[in-house]
């Protein structure tokens, strides 16, 4: 005798909706719960952070104690929540202490703009609004700093940076006019960039350069420079 097994009843088209519907919720559902742990644990992790403290205090990765200012990442992640870097050129650290390579240049840019303040060994002067310098190492010291103007691209607002500082670091209006007339003509020479320096002066114990560059297409940047 023969017997027919019963043929498995099939999945009507609303009961397999059902279950679609079900499982897509189950995934939503879990994928939203890993989303809000992993905004919680970020967001308990920053209010724990240093980032959002009024007043950081530095670890010995991040500056040294005299307050000069490191400039590898941990250094470099310090200075721009801190709003200030500083550096000194009159009695300079070891490059390994100030995060640099012994010999090489290191440029910075920062994330907002920020006063760069340098200090020789009569004083200090201050840089405002800067957004990219560069350091040169040379025997395992900082030998000299190029700091970037934030008055450059406009002609106007570089002559008046200039013209702020000459009298207290030493340039004199002949130095200014004879810088104006190169610029002038460099600007007129299309398709060639140009550089032109003032003559470097001494007024807080390093040397102090100024560096006007009128690109090939005619853009203009200044460039405080600072040796030992």
């Amino acid at each position: 005798m023969t017997s027919t097994a019963p043929s498995p009843r099939r999945e009507s088209p609303s009961a397999r909706a059902k279950r679609k519907n079900r499982l897509l919720t189950t995934i939503t559902l879990g994928v939203a719960l890993i989303v809000c742990a992993v905004v919680g644990i970020g967001a308990y992790a920053m209010s724990h952070s240093w980032w959002t403290e009024d007043a950081p205090v530095a670890s010995a990765d991040q500056q040294l104690v005299d307050g000069q200012s490191r400039f590898d990442q941990a250094g470099q992640d310090f200075f721009n929540r801190q709003g200030l870097v500083t550096i000194d050129l009159g009695a300079p650290a070891s490059a390994a202490a100030l995060g640099l390579p012994a010999d090489g240049s290191t440029t910075i840019d920062t994330l907002v703009p920020l006063p760069v303040e340098v200090r020789g060994s009569g004083g200090e002067l201050r840089f405002s609004g800067v957004t990219r310098f560069s350091l040169d190492t040379a025997d395992g010291a900082l030998a000299r700093v190029a700091v970037v103007s934030a008055s450059s691209g406009s002609w106007t607002a570089m002559s008046a940076d200039l013209h702020g500082r000459a009298g207290e670091w030493g340039w004199s209006d002949a130095d200014l006019e004879t810088l104006a007339d190169q610029v002038g003509s460099a600007a007129r020479n299309e398709g060639v960039a140009t550089t032109m320096s003032l003559p470097t002066v001494t007024p807080i114990g390093v040397d102090i350069g100024a560096q006007v560059t009128v690109s090939a297409a005619g853009a203009l940047e200044l460039v405080y420079v600072l040796s030992r």
